[in-house]
């Protein structure tokens, strides 16, 4: 069975249907652009981030290039096994060290710090499925958070993930936040669409096999609309910063609609 880390990797691979030659090229080059001399990449600060160089990893991986490795090892070696880190660094770090091969100890020790780590929600649940898929272990049962109908956009996709059943009133839910102008809004009463919502309400959608054919032109356009020339996305259409999340999140909302 495919895992959900490896679904987000092949779906967001799918991208490159959409996007010609120069343009992957650029994307790839704004992302290695944002790594710093530590080995780690860099959000809207100019500091290294475990969470936005585990995007800039994937990004990369979905584009078919190498990741830097030996400057990456630099970095998150300096990390350790991640005692200190709260569920969210943690997650990103385990994610990070194992495209880097490891003893069975040292597997044991991420796994036992992992599990460690309360979940509050159904994110949370869904960093540590992200995790556990790369270290190869069991995860928690289905079904720990229920899909709540009013939750904003990424939480109810996140829920629809963890819990890998067809919910298709959380479908519903999902495709009447669809803006008429391309994307999708975060909550029912927004009507502007951020590339956060679209690209996790469209990965939720192809989980539950949902019809994405009256969506795709308006959210690829949406999507489009937010390449800036630097070869990176935005996050939504009056944001003037790109970063290596919302790239990534732009390959996997363009790869849902192309796969």
């Amino acid at each position: 069975m495919e895992s959900v880390a490896d679904r987000l990797i092949r779906t967001a691979a799918c991208a490159r249907k959409f996007l010609h030659n120069d343009s992957r090229s650029e994307t790839v080059r704004f992302i290695l652009s944002r790594q710093n001399p530590d080995g780690g990449f860099r959000g809207k600060s100019s500091e290294s981030d475990l969470y936005y160089t585990v995007f800039a990893a994937a990004g990369l991986r979905a584009l078919g290039k190498p990741i830097p490795a030996l400057r990456l090892w630099r970095y998150i070696r300096s990390f350790g096994s991640g005692e200190d880190l709260d569920l969210v660094h943690l997650s990103c770090l385990i994610r990070l060290r194992t495209v880097f091969p490891m003893f069975s100890k040292t597997r044991r020790r991420y796994s036992q710090a992992l599990e460690s780590r309360k979940t509050e929600s159904a994110y949370h649940l869904f960093l540590k499925i992200l995790a556990g898929d790369s270290l190869g272990i069991a995860q928690l049962p289905v079904a720990a958070h229920p899909a709540i109908l009013t939750e904003p956009t990424p939480s109810l996709a996140a829920a629809v993930l963890v819990n890998r059943t067809e919910d298709h009133a959380v479908a519903e839910v999902l495709l009447n936040r669809s803006c008429r102008s391309g994307g999708f809004a975060a909550t029912d009463h927004l009507h502007a669409a951020d590339l956060l919502s679209t690209a996790t309400a469209l990965f939720a959608l192809r989980v539950l096999n949902a019809d994405l054919n009256e969506v795709r032109r308006p959210c690829l356009d949406y999507i489009e609309s937010l390449w800036r020339d630097s070869g990176g996305f935005a996050g939504h259409l009056t944001d003037e910063f790109e970063d290596v999340e919302y790239t990534f999140y732009a390959l996997l909302g363009i790869g849902c609609l192309m796969e």
